[in-house]
C-alpha cells in the first residue's frame, strides 16, 4: 500500500473516530433545546428542504428510516418541525420546520461560523478546482461507505 494511502486510511479513521465522540455530544443550540449532531443535521436538512419525506430524509442522512420515524416524531413533540400530507398522497408523510426550528437552524450556523471559522477559511482559500477535487473524493468514499454498509446489511438479513 502506498505511503498516500495509507495517510488516507489514516485520516479517514480519526475522522470517523472523532465524528463518533462527538455524536455522543447533545449541545444546546437556543435555551432548553438539546440535541445531538445527527440529531441537529437531521433539522438542518428539513428546513434546508421543506416538504421532504422519511425515504428523502433516510437518502440524504445515512440515518435508516425507522430511526427518521423516531426522530421525526420527536421533533414534532418538541415543536421543531410539523408533519403533513399532501392531499394527492394522504399516505406519506412530508416535513416543515417551525419557527422555532428554524431558530434552532440559525443557532447551528452560527456554531459552525464560530467553531469552523479556522478550518473553513482554509477550506475557501482553495482553488474551485481543489475544492470540486476534496469534494469529489469525499462524495466517492461515502458511496462507498454506502455501498458497503449495504452489503453489510444483505448479508445480515440473509443469515
Amino acid at each position: 500500500m502506498s505511503d498516500n494511502r495509507l495517510e488516507f486510511d489514516e485520516v479517514i479513521l480519526r475522522i470517523c473516530s472523532y465524528t463518533n465522540i462527538d455524536n455522543r455530544n447533545h449541545r444546546e443550540y437556543i435555551p432548553g433545546v438539546r440535541l445531538l449532531p445527527r440529531e441537529m443535521h437531521t433539522l438542518e436538512k428539513i428546513i434546508c428542504h421543506p416538504g421532504i419525506n422519511t425515504t428523502k430524509l433516510a437518502q440524504i442522512t445515512g440515518i435508516p428510516k425507522g430511526t427518521i420515524s423516531k426522530m421525526t416524531r420527536d421533533f414534532e413533540v418538541r415543536g421543531l418541525i410539523d408533519c403533513f400530507k399532501d392531499e394527492s398522497n394522504r399516505k406519506e408523510v412530508y416535513y416543515r420546520g417551525t419557527e422555532t426550528g428554524l431558530e434552532v437552524f440559525e443557532a447551528h450556523i452560527e456554531f459552525h461560523r464560530v467553531i469552523g471559522r479556522e478550518f473553513y477559511s482554509y477550506f475557501d482559500a482553495l482553488s474551485d478546482s481543489s475544492k470540486e477535487a476534496v469534494l469529489d473524493v469525499l462524495h466517492r468514499y461515502a458511496d462507498y461507505m454506502e455501498d458497503l454498509c449495504s452489503q453489510h446489511v444483505q448479508s445480515l438479513d440473509s443469515l
